[in-house]
């Protein structure tokens, strides 16, 4: 009886940590060339993961609108032009974490990807590099570290996912925005550039 209970814990502990292994299973790395500044009139968000702790397990980072923006492996960079002003960030693994940024144009900007470990599975966490952090100084070791600099293919499986996740990712916009949570958000100010 001892046996049979614990081969069913050990079955359960497994599915638990192979489950959201599986859950961005699919969506297709390409490698990128990394640029060294925004075009004219854009800014420039370097999402850095520079170590190889979590191993193969791969977070997958949204955009305020729900959009997928990649499924970020260890030692990797993934770098994201998009339009100055107002942007969120949120990803989500045992924890959920979200970034506020404002951005200038013209203007380069550096968020943490921290893996740590969580309850039941590795944990995530996105950490805007402001004007004071110490890591800051150590940007140009990250980008010698980060073997690849990845940018996703739209697939099915993508869009399949996002939309699965587009009610989540709505209430954590509550919870974080306006919410009881709004203590958690981390940002980033247009003067947080590089």
């Amino acid at each position: 009886m001892k046996i049979k209970r614990l081969a069913i814990h050990s079955l359960a502990l497994c599915l638990a940590f192979a489950l959201p292994l599986a859950a961005c299973a699919g969506s297709k790395l390409i490698k990128a060339q990394r640029i060294a500044s925004p075009p004219s009139g854009k800014a420039l968000v370097n999402f850095h993961r520079p170590t190889a702790y979590g191993g193969t397990e791969r977070f997958p980072i949204f955009d305020g609108t729900g959009k997928m923006l990649i499924d970020l492996p260890g030692k990797s960079e993934f770098q994201l032009v998009c339009d100055p002003g107002e942007q969120l960030f949120i990803a989500w693994a045992d924890h959920v974490t979200v970034v506020k940024a404002d951005m200038a144009a013209d203007k380069t900007y550096d968020i943490m990807v921290d893996v740590g470990m969580g309850w039941m599975e590795a944990n995530i966490r996105l950490m805007p590099l402001s004007k004071s952090d110490p890591r800051r100084a150590k940007l140009d070791e990250f980008e010698k570290r980060e073997t690849h600099v990845w940018a996703m293919e739209r697939n099915k499986h993508v869009i399949d996912y996002e939309a699965k996740n587009q009610d989540r990712v709505q209430q954590i916009k509550k919870d974080f925005i306006a919410g009881e949570k709004s203590d958690r958000i981390g940002s980033l100010s247009k003067s947080d550039c590089r």
